[in-house]
């Protein structure tokens, strides 16, 4: 029996809780099990054809699904947007059944919202389900993980990236340990920027057709941002690993699991503090990314 089948059945018992942590990336496996959930739930009190409801979950044309998702140079879920949120979910619902509001990267959520919303946890209005996908479920506040039942869901496989085994490669020497290691690890990261970019550009080719000059280095600047991006995700996944083996965690909760090993023995010459303080700096660097800082500044700041 699937989580799916499981909430479905507790929904038509009538005891579906009303606040849910979807522990999976939400920009994959998370975000189509909430898709998936909002449709069969809609479902359960409409007479519409299942596929005309899923049309509209998946578009976000329903009215009583109500999505809220980082923005900003700072990627946060701010205080307005629960506003906003815990608003639509007091109201009436448009067609009379339920109302969800799924949160894509919950873990985004900062203390004030993430507080403000604690409050909606403590005494929701009926027929509303909420559901915080992240990938980080530790990263949330202890008070919501706490009132949320964690559903972790099994990890999609998808093609990897061209430069992820190289990263993976740095990653596994461990985090530096010294202003020399430090140096040598910022100019380690530069280096490994260029050469990605590189690899991208030439697998993405051109269509042989003349492009401006501005068009094509707006082009090169949007894969390296991505890119950027990408690695750095990459990389607090790992860290994240490191934290799940630290506090008992199994295989099957590893993204990458194939260096379980390397995990296990980073996580045992690591304590905690020092693991949150990996993962502080890795938000800190994605933050200043957004925010245009140049990624030579950024990787002379950062430490993992």
């Amino acid at each position: 029996m699937t989580y799916l089948d499981d909430l479905m059945r507790l929904l038509r018992e009538g005891r579906l809780g009303h606040a849910y942590i979807l522990a999976g990336d939400p920009l994959e496996e998370g975000k189509r099990f909430a898709e998936e959930v909002s449709v069969q739930v809609l479902g359960s009190t409409s007479e519409l054809p299942e596929a005309q409801i899923r049309h509209r979950v998946v578009d976000r044309l329903h009215p009583d699904v109500h999505w809220v998702e980082p923005r900003g140079k700072l990627r946060q879920i701010k205080v307005e947007d629960v506003e906003r949120a815990l608003k639509r979910i007091y109201e009436k619902s448009f067609e009379g059944g339920w109302k969800l509001v799924p949160f894509l990267g919950a873990d985004r959520l900062n203390p004030e919202s993430g507080n403000k919303l604690l409050k909606s946890l403590e005494e929701p209005p009926e027929k509303t389900l909420i559901l915080l996908v992240t990938g980080s479920p530790e990263r949330l506040l202890p008070t919501l993980r706490s009132r949320c039942q964690v559903l972790t869901l099994p990890r999609e496989e998808r093609a990897e990236p061209v430069w992820l085994p190289t990263l993976l490669g740095m990653l596994a020497m461990g985090p530096p340990r010294n202003l020399c290691a430090r140096l040598d690890r910022a100019a380690a990261f530069r280096d490994f920027f260029d050469i990605a970019a590189t690899q991208i550009l030439e697998e993405l080719g051109d269509d042989g057709e003349q492009v401006d000059e501005d068009v094509e280095a707006a082009r090169h600047s949007s894969v390296r941002r991505q890119l950027h991006r990408e690695v750095l995700e990459a990389v607090e996944a790992w860290y994240r690993d490191v934290l799940v083996c630290k506090t008992g965690g199994g295989d099957a909760q590893l993204r990458y699991a194939r260096h379980a090993d390397i995990l296990r023995e980073q996580a045992a010459s690591l304590p905690i503090p020092s693991i949150r303080k990996l993962q502080d700096n890795l938000r800190k660097a994605s933050r200043e990314l957004e925010g245009n800082t140049p990624i030579q500044v950024v990787m002379e700041g950062a430490v993992f």
